[in-house]
């Protein structure tokens, strides 16, 4: 179970998804070079890009001996750190030796133990006094302080054959201790959630033990910028309900596609940067207790027309500009410039 939860973050945090950079597997080192140059002139300081499991562990331990490959991981580290930007990693998926149901690695493993060596051994290398920055002295450190544990466990999509609060709650359980074991003062937050106000009461029936246990709830409040500000409020009273007013928010995805027209989260490329400013201003300034915010996301390789997931990316994946990644930028400074806090969550209590 690992050690009480952690304090909340003492500053908001803000950045972008920069998972299809890495996970593509299409960008040549220069471009993924320019691309978080471009990032970094933004003024983010967050990048959040999944630690594939399977990547680093593609066979089952031998003997009970774990073997990891760290080079896809090195790449995200080195080249996050280089242009200043601390990775959140998404822990995920299950390891292709390890997935409840064969062919599935986002069903979740069979081994929650496994599945917590990894993600152990992972904080072991990445974060403060990890092995990585040894290795790497060239480097400034920028070690990992924040860890979520998969993505979107309540949704059909990532949790297969259907979400299961106590399951996915034994799984971040172990992965806590397992992570807080070799980095004490990590903080291990309930993988981005979409429908918060279902799954979390339901995690802490299965689970009683988690009350006290929980650094952060990552959400993801899709829709326009309305529904993302009521998203982040609905979320923040779910928390309050169970007696865990002071647990941080994360929203680690929000945005929009500008492809194909009509699509899930559609908004038309002349309105998406204003949604992008406006939204991150707000993130900024709420009184909902959040810690970070996080666009989705950075990049995307804008190919098919058909696929909306190839056009949610603020920055053209062959440089220039995009008014989408300049809207991001002065959504930045708004939200991290001193100002009021808007009364969203405390209203009408």
């Amino acid at each position: 179970m690992g050690p009480p939860a952690q304090a909340a973050p003492a500053t908001e945090s803000f950045g972008t998804s920069v998972n299809r950079l890495f996970n593509d597997g299409t960008f040549s080192a220069e471009q993924i070079d320019a691309q978080l140059r471009a990032l970094q002139r933004t003024g983010a300081g967050v990048a959040r890009s999944d630690a594939i499991w399977g990547s680093s562990e593609p066979a089952a331990p031998a003997d009970g001996v774990h073997h990891y490959d760290w080079s896809f991981d090195d790449s995200i580290a080195g080249a996050l750190a280089a242009h200043d930007l601390l990775w959140l990693p998404i822990i995920d998926y299950s390891a292709p030796w390890d997935e409840s149901i064969p062919g599935q690695d986002h069903s979740p493993p069979a081994s929650v133990g496994d599945y917590a060596q990894f993600a152990g051994a992972f904080a072991a290398r990445y974060g403060p006094g990890g092995s990585f920055w040894s290795e790497h002295p060239n480097l400034t450190a920028r070690p990992v302080t924040t860890y979520e544990i998969w993505n979107e466990p309540d949704g059909p999509g990532f949790w297969l054959p259907a979400p299961d609060p106590g399951r996915y709650s034994d799984l971040y359980l172990t992965a806590r201790a397992a992570i807080t074991a070799v980095q004490p003062g990590a903080r291990v937050i309930v993988g981005g959630l979409t429908h918060p106000a279902g799954f979390l009461p339901e995690m802490l029936a299965a689970r009683p033990q988690l009350a006290g246990h929980i650094d952060g709830v990552a959400i993801h409040p899709y829709g326009n910028p309305l529904t993302v500000l009521a998203k982040v409020r609905d979320a923040r009273r779910t928390l309050v309900s169970l007696g865990l007013g002071s647990v941080p928010l994360y929203v680690t995805e929000f945005g929009w596609t500008t492809e194909p027209v009509g699509a899930l989260d559609y908004a038309p490329a002349d309105v998406r940067p204003g949604y992008v400013r406006s939204s991150m201003t707000a993130l900024g300034h709420l009184d909902c207790g959040l810690a970070a915010a996080i666009l989705y996301t950075w990049v995307t390789p804008e190919s098919d027309p058909g696929n909306l997931e190839d056009w949610y990316g603020i920055h053209p994946p062959r440089g220039g500009s995009d008014p989408s990644t300049a809207a991001f930028a002065a959504g930045v400074r708004a939200a991290s410039a001193p100002g009021r806090r808007v009364r969203l969550c405390s209203a009408g209590t």
